[in-house]
């Protein structure tokens, strides 16, 4: 039986809103135990920045990218603003420090950095009358009444940039419709990855007129950077360091180690030498990881113990001393902002967060590096993206039990090379083809520029 919208207007909004920053605060300073830069400038969240006074010279643009895969999405167009509108100053707000890290990493001095206000009608109004900016851009699914309500308020145009909306978050926002009407409808433009995202937009409220279908920018790989990061990479392991059959699990959550790890004693059992490369999403779990009863077995090292000191290689390609050898058998990624990298080191890819309902993760750098691609079932994330890799036999999907058969169909000691290598070509051209999403994105933002 369908479900009637709740009555839920945005002063209701407002007062849970209000009601809930106590314990959102509190899990910021729960989750700054493992990574201190939650507690770091707290009071900005809420739109007090004490002596800081943001610069007024020239207009300014204001991009909003959650965390890691939001701020890495949506640097191609943040690099195309700073060269094509060096007039104006842009400001890039986050919610997490892994997100601020890679504002910091990727871009530098070159933007404003500062964390997002919490949506209550204080923080927003603080928000903007501090730092004034003369547009808006939100990334994927940050759609936050207040936010739009107050920038409408102010003058302020919000796009909502690479947008995506699975028809489960789509139920949620049902769930509140009239708010979701209202807030939709503030918004002048929205840059739709597929047009599924585009019809339950507008059929939640947005505006007709205000929605394209652009592609993701996630497409939007710069296969010669990934190249010449990559040969960085190899250099800090040593020669031959991958001259061996090497797996890659990238983004892994909770619950797939032990799976990946199970799938990965089958191969050995088969390919001895075999490297499994394991990239959990959030590096502050490394610890446990590391602790986990199955890694035992192995010869294992970190990603981090591989990084120059002084940032700089020797002519040799040496860093402190140590070498990725045969006999290494895991190495574990504690870093951020290298997978895209290291992918290009892997014959085979597994992409995380999919045998949990989680919703999986971005499957196109290993598509850039023609990669065969292994997936479990629970994509919703990235629906469209893998039911298309799917139908073109660019990308295996599994399950808790298939796991390690089908890693061996893709690296065991009778694995068809030529029909793995083919899947990975086709991954390949699936990427390939989707070229020209920078340019349809930045229509969107364009048209809204002063």
């Amino acid at each position: 039986r369908k479900r009637r919208p709740l009555p839920i207007n945005r002063r209701l909004y407002s007062l849970v809103m209000r009601l809930t920053v106590p314990f959102l605060l509190l899990r910021l300073l729960w989750r700054s135990r493992q990574h201190s830069g939650y507690r770091s400038q707290i009071w900005c969240r809420l739109g007090f920045y004490g002596r800081h006074r943001a610069s007024s010279s020239g207009e300014r643009v204001w991009i909003h990218a959650v965390s890691v895969g939001e701020t890495l999405a949506i640097v191609p167009l943040l690099e195309r603003l700073l060269a094509e509108r060096p007039d104006l100053s842009v400001l890039v707000t986050s919610t997490t420090p892994t997100g601020a890290e890679q504002v910091e990493q990727k871009l530098g001095g070159r933007v404003e950095w500062c964390w997002a206000p919490f949506d209550t009608p204080g923080a927003v109004k603080r928000f903007l009358e501090h730092w004034h900016p003369t547009l808006g851009a939100l990334v994927e699914t940050e759609i936050w009444p207040n936010l739009l309500t107050h920038a409408a308020a102010t003058g302020v145009p919000m796009v909502l940039l690479n947008a995506r909306l699975s028809e489960r978050s789509a139920a949620g926002y049902a769930r509140v419709a009239g708010l979701t009407q209202q807030t939709l409808s503030q918004l002048a433009g929205i840059a739709a990855q597929t047009e599924s995202d585009a019809s339950r937009l507008r059929a939640l409220g947005a505006a007709d007129e205000a929605v394209i279908v652009t592609g993701s920018l996630k497409f939007a790989l710069d296969r010669n950077a990934l190249r010449e990061a990559n040969e960085q990479e190899r250099l800090q392991f040593g020669d031959g360091a991958f001259d061996r059959p090497v797996w890659l699990a990238a983004s892994t959550h909770p619950g797939e180690e032990e799976l990946v790890l199970e799938a990965f004693t089958r191969l050995k059992a088969e390919r001895p030498k075999a490297l499994l490369m394991l990239a959990p999403r959030h590096p502050d779990r490394v610890a446990g990881i590391l602790a986990m009863p199955a890694l035992r077995q192995y010869q294992v090292v970190r990603h981090s113990d591989f990084q120059p000191s002084e940032g700089a290689l020797s002519d040799a390609g040496e860093t402190a001393g140590i070498s990725l050898t045969l006999e290494h058998d895991v190495l574990v990624v504690d870093t951020l902002g290298r997978l895209g990298a290291l992918t290009g080191c892997a014959d085979a890819v597994f992409v995380g967060g999919s045998l949990v309902p989680h919703g999986g993760h971005n499957p196109l750098e290993a598509a850039a590096w023609c990669l065969p691609i292994l997936s479990g079932p629970h994509t919703f994330n990235f629906s469209s993206i893998y039911r298309d890799l799917l139908e073109a036999n660019a990308a295996v999907e599994v399950e808790t039990d298939t796991l390690g058969a089908a890693l061996l169909d893709c690296l065991g000691q009778q694995a068809d090379t030529e029909q793995v290598t083919a899947m990975g070509e086709r991954a390949g051209a699936y990427q390939s083809a989707q070229e020209g999403v920078v340019d349809r994105q930045w229509a969107v933002l364009a048209a809204h520029l002063p």
